[in-house]
């Protein structure tokens, strides 16, 4: 998708696991601008597609943030500044790129972190089968 940057978060399940629920949470917590310009999805182990997504990606340890398909944050849970820099380097514009940079200085917005994080479906398909879409 050329208009926004996508970005999988690979768990074992955002609910039952804590560094799972803050990786998601990173990404949740990121400013409106911010989540104008991505598309983020969380992808469980324990289903099917979350497995089929973990293999893809060639992702190793869990949990972690693809950005774009590079697997950016391998088992570590990003700061603000950090998240913002590797969205910027992956932004498919030039345009993109600097308007991303241009909120490095923002910071997380924790007061929507719940309305985000179920807008990304996070914990919904940890312990069923899903279809990936």
């Amino acid at each position: 998708m050329a208009d926004k940057i996508v970005i999988d978060v690979v768990t074992l399940d955002s609910v039952q696991c804590a560094a799972c629920g803050y990786m998601m949470e990173s990404i949740a917590a990121l400013p409106d601008d911010v989540q104008e310009m991505i598309e983020y999805k969380e992808w469980s182990i324990k289903n099917k597609d979350g497995i089929g997504k973990f293999m893809e990606l060639g992702v190793k340890v869990l949990p972690s943030i693809c950005i774009e398909r590079d697997i950016v944050f391998p088992s570590i849970i990003p700061q603000y500044e950090e998240l913002i820099d590797e969205m910027a380097k992956r932004a498919p514009t030039d345009a993109m790129k600097e308007r991303i940079a241009s909120l490095r200085e923002v910071g997380f917005q924790f007061d929507k972190v719940q309305e985000n994080l179920a807008k990304a479906g996070a914990g919904l398909a940890t312990r069923t089968d899903s279809t990936v879409k």
